[in-house]
C-alpha cells in the first residue's frame, strides 16, 4: 500500500482585515478569539471569525496557544508567528529585525498570559469605545523594559522604588492631551508592593524625571483590578500611601457594563465616581 499523501494547505491571499488583525495582536502580544471578535468581527459569526483564524494560524501568520480555564472549554489564544512578523514589518516599513519577535515571544507562563490578555482587554474596549467618539488615541505603547525606571528613594530602607507600567497611552480631546500610565491588578501582588508603586510614581512626577522623558507635565495612573473587594483594598493602600487624584481606580466588571471613558474610576480624594476625560 502506498502512504497517503499529506494534505496541502491552500495559501491563502491576505485581506485588509487579515493585516489589521496581525498588527492588533502585534501590538498587543496576545489576544483572544473573543477580543479579536469584538475588533474585526461585528456582526460576524463566531463560525466565519473562527474559520479565519484557523487558516491564519493554518498558514503561520498567527501562532494559536490554548490557555486553561477552570471551568468550561479552553479559550483559543493567539500570537505573532513567523509570516505575521513580516507582515508587520512591511506595512510598518522597518526591517525584520526591527519587529522584537522570536518563537520564544510565544512561550510564557499562563500567569503571565493572563495578566497580558487583562492588559489587551482595556486596549480593546478602549478601541471599541473611540471608534464611535470623536477622541482618539494619538499613541499607545505595551510597557516593556523601556518604560521601566528605578527611582531613588533617598532616606527610605530602599535604596529604589520601581516604576513598571503596564501600557502607557494619550488621549487627544477637545480639552487637551491626557496621558495615562497603566496598571492592571490580578489580585496576586501584595498591597505593600503597591503602596511603593504609587510612591514611586508620586516621585517620579515631582522630580520632573518624567517631564523632562516624555515632554508632559502631567499623567494619571489607572488601575484596574479583577474583583470590589481587591478594588477597596488598593484604593486604601493608595490613600494611606499619600496617593492623590493622580490615582485612578475601576474594575473590568464597571469597565464593560460602562466604558473605559464612563464615569467608574473612583480615587481615596474623590467623593464620587469621575471619568478620563474630566
Amino acid at each position: 500500500m502506498t502512504k497517503a499523501k499529506d494534505k496541502k494547505i491552500a495559501p491563502i491571499r491576505l485581506m485588509a482585515r487579515d493585516v489589521a488583525i496581525i498588527m492588533a495582536v502585534h501590538e498587543n502580544r496576545f489576544l483572544s478569539r473573543d477580543q479579536i471578535q469584538r475588533l474585526h468581527f461585528v456582526g460576524v459569526s463566531v463560525q466565519m471569525c473562527c474559520g479565519r483564524l484557523k487558516k491564519l494560524s493554518d498558514q503561520r501568520f498567527l501562532a494559536r496557544l490554548r490557555r486553561s480555564v477552570a471551568v468550561g472549554s479552553s479559550q483559543a489564544v493567539f500570537g505573532l508567528d513567523k509570516r505575521g512578523a513580516d507582515v508587520v514589518a512591511t506595512s510598518l516599513e522597518v526591517g525584520r529585525g526591527k519587529v522584537r519577535w522570536t518563537r520564544d515571544s510565544n512561550r510564557v507562563e499562563w500567569m503571565f498570559m493572563d495578566h497580558t490578555l487583562g492588559v489587551s482587554e482595556i486596549k480593546v474596549c478602549l478601541d471599541i469605545t473611540l471608534a464611535r467618539r470623536p477622541e482618539e488615541i494619538f499613541f499607545y505603547q505595551r510597557g516593556d523594559r523601556s518604560h521601566l525606571r528605578r527611582i531613588n528613594m533617598i532616606g527610605a530602607k530602599k535604596k529604589y522604588f520601581v516604576v513598571a507600567p503596564d501600557a502607557f497611552f494619550g488621549i487627544k480631546s477637545g480639552r487637551g492631551k491626557h496621558i495615562f500610565f497603566l496598571e492592571v491588578d490580578m489580585g496576586t501582588e501584595p498591597l505593600s508592593r503597591f503602596a511603593e508603586k504609587v510612591v514611586a510614581y508620586k516621585r517620579y512626577w515631582k522630580s520632573r524625571q518624567y517631564t523632562e522623558e516624555y515632554g508632559f507635565n502631567h499623567f494619571r495612573v489607572l488601575t484596574v483590578a479583577e474583583s470590589e473587594r481587591r478594588l477597596a483594598n488598593l484604593i486604601k493602600a493608595t490613600g494611606k500611601a499619600g496617593g492623590r487624584q493622580m490615582f485612578l481606580f475601576t474594575t473590568f466588571g464597571a469597565i464593560h457594563a460602562s466604558s473605559p471613558l464612563g464615569s467608574i474610576w473612583l480615587s481615596p480624594f474623590l467623593d464620587s465616581p469621575t471619568s478620563l476625560l474630566e
